[in-house]
């Protein structure tokens, strides 16, 4: 089922479309901020991390406490030796390593896709172009339409 935070992410990519409307650029770039808000909110709410596949926020927050937790690091002081170590038994050789991957920091990325979330999605996608195509109707694209199906008619009739 959809989580609070995949629908809120959602929401609010959507709610930021309509309001880049607000914006002072030219319909074109509003359009393009829009839609381009939107989609980065949805893959947002949507991509999983890591191999147990966690939200975007968990990964990041796992990954920094990560990086800045303190390490044991040892400091040789000059003149340290270690200790002598004694061979008790040969042992057997160990098997050749295996190669790595070429990326070993590389984790999976996945999106948590399930049927339900498809129409959410769609739905909220055809609400914020349905609201821009209103607007741009507002703007004078009925008049556009007007004169395209006009020229259109007049080249049909004979």
């Amino acid at each position: 089922m959809f989580k609070d935070r995949d629908l809120f992410l959602i929401g609010a990519g959507a709610l930021l479309a309509v309001f880049c409307l607000l914006l002072p650029f030219a319909f074109a770039v509003k359009v393009v901020c829009g839609l381009t808000t939107f989609v980065v909110c949805m893959a947002a709410a949507l991509l999983r991390f890591g191999p147990d596949r966690v939200p975007l926020e968990e990964w990041l927050k796992r990954k920094l406490g990560y990086h800045l937790r303190a390490r044991k690091y040892t400091y040789q002081q000059p003149g340290y030796r270690p200790p002598p170590v004694e061979r008790l038994q040969a042992a057997p050789p160990s098997p050749p390593p295996q190669p790595k991957s070429a990326r070993p920091d590389a984790a999976p990325v996945s999106f948590a896709l399930e049927g339900d979330r498809l129409y959410h999605l769609a739905g909220a996608f055809l609400v914020v172009v349905g609201l821009y195509f209103i607007v741009w109707l507002s703007q004078g694209g009925a008049e556009a339409i007007a004169r395209d199906l006009e020229l259109i008619l007049k080249g049909a009739s004979p």
